[in-house]
Formats: structure tokens, C-alpha cells, sequence
């Protein structure tokens, strides 16, 4: 794969781009990979090269928001473990899935995401005072850390959602644990697709280079704007994903 210098700027900025929506909302791999397939590389490799800049993103996005006292750690390593264990049964996971019909189951679950973002603003921008049993809680973040091993992309709306409805977590709160549970399984997944020969480390690190500073934009915003500005850019973002996945299945 042969890329112009136009190229390598284009990858920078859909990385920055991908980095502030990844750290405030999610849904940033789903810009990615289609760029890097429309430059020629395959759909595998993409989903493994993505993967270096999701990590680094992540430690970016973190560093940033404990710079500014909003992250837990002791919150948030119980959840990365779980959901690392889950990314590496779904990098492992060797069964022929249709994408149209995957495209489609997560789009209709998104859009409840959707529904649930405008009409019932406290579970996301309070904290609950119930959660669900701890067992339940790590089982849910189990489920989509195989999500996550397995595909990424829109990986972030469904953490959202757990973190908000199983954990209790508010938005700002969840967005900072976020970074640590999706750097902890990218860490491991990425290690298993560059042993397999799937990431393209040149492209990872130059794509990596913009999303860094757009996690660094994202929790700068998440933390300045509150609960509310986030929402509603989460909001804006699970719409936009699943007529996208619709699309996509349909086309």
C-alpha cells in the first residue's frame, strides 16, 4: 500500500477526529476503518492497525483526565479486567458472523442507546445510588470487552451504556473510566494481531499520532462541559452511527 503525503495527513486528522469522539462519545473506528480500507488496506489489518491508536489514545485520554482529578482508578481496574478478559475470547473468536445482519442488531440496540440519551436524562448525567450486583456488573463488561476484542468499532456507546446503567456512573465520571478499560483490552487484543501479522505500524503510529491529541481535545471538553454538552453529543453521534450501520446492511 503505497500512500502520497496528502495521505498521511488525511490519516492524522480522521485521527484526531477519531480521538475526541472516541474519549467523549465513541463511534470513532467506525470513520477509521473505512478510511484505511478506501486507501487500499485490507479489512483485517485495518482492524488491527486501528488498534495502535486506540491505545495510545487511551493512555492520552486518561493522563489527561487524572490531570484534572476526574478519573478512579480503583473503580476502573476491576471493570479493565473484565472486559479484558472478554477481548481476548473475542480475539480468539473463530465463528463466521454476517456483518449485515451484525450491522443491524447494533444499530437497533444504538438506537435505543439513542432514545434512552434524549428522553431520560438522569441515568446518564447523576450518578445512581443502585447499581447492579458486582457479579452482574463484571458479567456485562465481560460481554462487551468480547465486543470490543472482536470488532471495536462502537465498542465506546456500549461501554457508555454499561458504565451508566450497570455501574451507575454518570457521564463525565464514565468517560474517564472508559479510556482505562478500553486501553487495558487494546493492549492485549493489539499484542494478538501483531503476532498474527495484521497491523501496519507506520500507518498505527502516524493515526495514532492525531487521535492522542484528540483524546487529549476530548477529555478537555468531557470534564469543562459536564454531563449535559456530553449527552447530547453522544446523542448526535449513536444516531449518526446507526443510520450508518442500517446503510451499510442495506447496501
Amino acid at each position: 500500500m503505497e500512500l502520497a503525503s496528502y495521505h498521511w495527513i488525511g490519516i492524522v486528522l480522521i485521527g484526531i477526529l477519531q480521538g475526541f469522539l472516541n474519549t467523549v462519545a465513541g463511534g470513532g473506528s467506525l470513520l477509521v476503518l473505512p478510511a484505511l480500507t478506501f486507501l487500499g488496506m485490507d479489512l483485517a489489518v485495518a482492524n488491527g492497525t486501528n488498534r495502535v491508536a486506540i491505545l495510545l489514545q487511551s493512555i492520552s485520554g486518561a493522563a489527561s483526565f487524572r490531570q484534572q482529578k476526574a478519573l478512579s482508578l480503583n473503580v476502573a481496574m476491576p471493570l479493565a479486567a473484565a472486559s479484558t478478559l472478554g477481548a481476548i475470547v473475542g480475539t480468539f473468536l473463530a465463528v463466521s458472523v454476517d456483518k449485515r445482519v451484525l450491522n443491524l442488531v447494533i444499530a437497533f440496540l444504538i438506537s435505543i442507546m439513542a432514545v434512552l440519551l434524549v428522553f431520560n436524562p438522569k441515568m446518564w448525567e447523576g450518578k445512581q445510588e443502585r447499581q447492579w450486583p458486582k457479579w452482574a456488573v463484571y458479567s456485562v463488561f465481560f460481554a462487551v470487552g468480547i465486543y470490543g476484542g472482536f470488532i471495536q468499532a462502537g465498542v465506546g456507546f456500549f461501554f457508555s451504556w454499561a458504565l451508566a446503567l450497570a455501574a451507575g456512573m454518570d457521564l463525565v465520571s464514565g468517560n474517564a473510566i472508559k479510556t482505562i478499560i478500553i486501553g487495558c483490552y487494546t493492549a492485549v487484543s493489539l499484542g494478538m494481531f501483531f503476532m498474527s501479522g495484521l497491523v501496519n505500524l507506520p500507518v498505527g503510529l502516524v493515526l495514532a499520532l492525531g487521535s492522542m491529541g484528540g483524546a487529549v481535545l476530548g477529555a478537555k471538553f468531557t470534564v469543562a462541559k459536564g454531563n449535559k454538552w456530553v449527552r447530547w453529543v453522544l446523542a448526535v453521534v449513536v444516531v449518526i452511527s446507526a443510520t450508518k450501520m442500517v446503510l451499510d446492511a442495506l447496501a
